[in-house]
């Protein structure tokens, strides 16, 4: 399903399907009352529309009030008499003292809307901000295009090690002929068929398509330790859960900009690159094309985990 956003009545192509999205932003300090009155408007004239909408937005409107609060109830039957319906239900917002539910997410389904729609939403226990990562999953029956993995071979330890037995237990006698030829296409067939069996051509895992070229195994482990430690705090709200989780963060953030500045250092090296490789370099991380990458080779620890 692809989400467009009209902007300015930019023309869209009729294949696509469309969608109303905006983005919204209330200051804390704005009178909830005047600012469910101005939704009203806005809501309404969307509701009929006949495209579908998503609204997202930092609206500082602690929605787990909503049983307590007499305005922000009056705001959510608002949402809810436009026919829009909140998708965020957990606390967005965590600190040692309160956890509040201020940034929403509202989902309007086209009346003429061709296809059903299943809806999966919530919130990612991450560090990014102080606010948690929100998301809303559309998934319609539409069969997605599906991406071929390219194929790898995985340098690793054990088949390094498994290639030179294999060669040190090779029957090397037929490349030791008077014919030169015949010696050195039996030594290359030797070498092959030895390489081919210990670094067979394996698909590149789905996770490792995902990921960022400079983001290593390490990196990765580094990233779950940091976000074991951040849910640890946010359980518990302990001063010092909360001082280990700071100072984790704090040094896995400068080792993963030294690996992402080393990466980039690695592709426009003249002393490992040739000119056109530059090129080919610059072009692809400057281009706003979608270019097809081009996958080196692996070590095990990098492409499984």
């Amino acid at each position: 399903m692809q989400i467009v956003l009209k902007i300015f009545g930019m023309k869209l192509p009729k294949m696509v399907k469309k969608y109303v999205i905006g983005g919204i932003y209330r200051h804390p300090n704005q009178n909830v009352q005047n600012f469910t009155a101005n939704m009203d408007v806005v809501l309404a004239k969307l509701s009929c529309q006949a495209l579908p909408c998503v609204i997202a937005g930092d609206l500082n409107i602690d929605l787990c009030k909503c049983s307590v609060n007499n305005d922000i109830a009056a705001y959510v039957d608002n949402l809810i008499s436009n026919n829009f319906m909140p998708v965020i239900l957990m606390p967005t917002r965590i600190t040692a003292r309160s956890a509040t539910l201020i940034d929403h997410m509202y989902y309007l389904e086209s009346t003429k809307s061709k296809y059903a729609v299943d809806i999966k939403s919530g919130n990612f226990l991450e560090d990014i901000s102080d606010h948690l990562p929100n998301y809303i999953l559309l998934i319609n029956s539409k069969q997605q295009k599906h991406i071929v993995r390219p194929m790898i071979r995985i340098f690793s330890e054990r088949n390094q090690q498994a290639f030179n037995t294999k060669l040190s237990k090779a029957d090397w006698s037929p490349a030791y002929d008077a014919d030169v030829n015949y010696s050195y296409s039996n030594f290359i067939k030797i070498l092959h068929d030895a390489f081919e069996e210990c670094f067979p051509l394996t698909r590149l895992s789905r996770k490792r398509m995902k990921d960022k070229p400079w983001i290593t195994s390490a990196l990765k482990k580094s990233s779950r330790v940091k976000n074991l430690l951040y849910r640890k705090w946010a359980k518990t709200r302990n001063v010092a859960d909360e001082m280990q989780y700071k100072n984790y963060r704090k040094i896995f953030r400068q080792v993963a900009r030294e690996a992402e500045l080393n990466y980039y250092k690695g592709l426009f090296d003249f002393r490992s690159n040739s000119t056109k490789k530059i090129w080919s370099n610059l072009n692809y991380v400057c281009s706003f094309k979608k270019i097809e990458q081009k996958f080196d080779i692996y070590t095990e620890a990098d492409c499984f985990w």
